[in-house]
């Protein structure tokens, strides 16, 4: 086997590694409570893929987190860190909430497009101040973006329950918009999966957000690798100042990329609020910016890696619904399964990256040095 497939394999295995190890660290504490781990392992595999409504609910789960994750990813790809995911999904669901209950005689075609684009700019707008902060004033935006998260829960909190609140709704304790019009609505999945055989429960809301994820995922990965522009990014990425040199304007690429993150951030809620609730509420979906910090980790940052990272916190998520009902194991100990094996991918990874790194030296100082010491042995 030869020196780059050897290195190709290890780093292929590497998450499979670490994921190996979280197993075990969990088969410790599954082991203390007085529990047998394969026994919980194993009902979590029956749990999550023997039942219909456990693989369409892994994937609905999986639907919000590969935005999540692609919006992260994109902002670590061009060295800037975005923990402000959280306060832009919440301005982009609203945005868009607004407009498809506030917008009414619209076909659907033209409808929910427009809803869509309003979330796409409600991220991005939210995205703006802390990269605007950083490039002109060096505010770092690691504070700017979190401190942009408070805002954003307390605007959306004023603007539903003070400003846009159902009338309908008044003097009862829900608090939430009107509700939308039918041509805003995200169609489900369901129909087209049955045409072709996959059985679907009637209750699910898995939707077209899904593929519109998967696509989006490809559609950055080629971006980032087969374009002027992805060479960019990972110039900047690599060597700022040797970008520079070369006469990369560092700035533009981390604005346009940070702007990016937004963007995609804004679609986050969607699926949720357009596919699912048909309203927004005060009980909408939160904390998902964070967890598409883990699935970045997971994915090494890679597009197309955010698509499994996804789906593997969603098949956890999942998977400890079932253990918790019918083995009594409590939810926490999957929650430190899923801790433990993305410290473990990061920590492997990293491990990994640099034996890559150090192989690949030692072969370009082996294949420099050899004919020179050829030249030697000849001159001699």
């Amino acid at each position: 086997m030869s020196t780059r497939v050897r290195l190709g394999v290890l780093q292929a295995a590497a998450p499979l590694l670490a994921i190996a190890f979280g197993a075990v660290v969990a088969s410790g504490i599954i082991l203390a409570i007085g529990k047998d781990p394969l026994e919980v392992y194993g009902l979590m595999l029956r749990f999550n893929l023997t039942r219909s409504d456990s693989v369409a609910a892994i994937f609905l789960k999986a639907t919000p987190l590969t935005f999540a994750g692609l919006a992260v990813a994109l902002s670590f790809r061009a060295n800037l860190w975005n923990i402000g995911v959280e306060g832009q999904y919440a301005v982009g669901a609203f945005a868009a909430a607004l407009v498809a209950f506030g917008v009414r005689g619209l076909p659907a075609p033209i409808h929910l497009p427009l809803a869509v684009l309003a979330g796409v700019a409600g991220g991005a707008a939210w995205a703006l101040l802390p990269i605007a902060l950083k490039l002109r004033r060096g505010a770092h935006e690691v504070i700017t973006s979190i401190m942009m998260n408070y805002i954003a829960a307390a605007l959306v909190l004023f603007l539903l329950a003070d400003v846009f609140r159902d009338p309908t709704q008044a003097g009862t304790p829900r608090v939430r918009t009107p509700l939308f019009e039918d041509s805003a609505r995200i169609p489900l999945l369901r129909p087209v999966l049955q045409l072709v055989g996959i059985g679907v429960p009637d209750h699910s809301a898995l939707n077209w957000f899904l593929p519109l994820g998967v696509v989006l995922c490809l559609g950055a990965a080629y971006v980032l690798a087969r374009t002027r522009f992805g060479y960019e990014v990972r110039a900047v990425a690599l060597n700022p100042d040797a970008a520079e040199t070369a006469g990369i304007r560092i700035a533009r690429t981390q604005f346009y990329m940070f702007l990016a993150s937004g963007a995609v951030a804004g679609l986050v809620g969607l699926s949720d609020v357009l596919g699912f609730f048909g309203y927004f509420d005060i009980d909408f979906p939160k904390g998902l910016g964070f967890l598409g910090i883990s699935v970045a980790l997971l994915a090494r940052n890679d597009p197309i890696g955010v698509v499994p990272a996804a789906l593997l916190l969603a098949f956890l998520d999942r998977g400890a619904q079932g253990v918790q009902v019918f083995s009594g194991v409590p939810r926490e100990v999957i929650t430190i399964l899923q801790a433990v094996i993305i410290l473990a991918i990061v920590v492997g990874y990293e491990l990994v990256t640099r034996y890559v790194r150090a192989q690949r030296k030692r072969e370009a100082e082996s294949a420099v040095s050899g004919p020179s010491d050829v030249s030697v042995e000849r001159g001699g």
